[in-house]
């Protein structure tokens, strides 16, 4: 069942990855690896879960940390070129 789980929110990233990045908006794409990496933390959040295994929280609040920072310094480098 957690194989399924995986493979259908890979798939959707994936489907929202090329949708979202069709356009020449830059802000789209954003959003988009915003989004993923947001799926991908809750895929990590799921796997400690279920594997009850200490470290991947750790693992979890890294990514999380990263993610959000990523985020906001492309948003701003995007606010600083228009």
């Amino acid at each position: 069942m957690t194989f399924y789980i995986t493979m259908a929110a890979t798939i959707s990233s994936i489907v929202m990855l090329v949708w979202f990045a069709a356009g020449s908006n830059p802000w789209r794409l954003l959003v988009a690896y915003s989004a993923i990496s947001t799926r991908l933390l809750i895929g990590i959040i799921f796997i400690e879960m279920v594997t009850s295994v200490d470290f991947v929280s750790s693992v979890a609040l890294l990514f999380l940390i990263l993610n959000t920072s990523g985020t906001i310094i492309a948003a701003y480098y995007m606010g600083v070129r228009r």
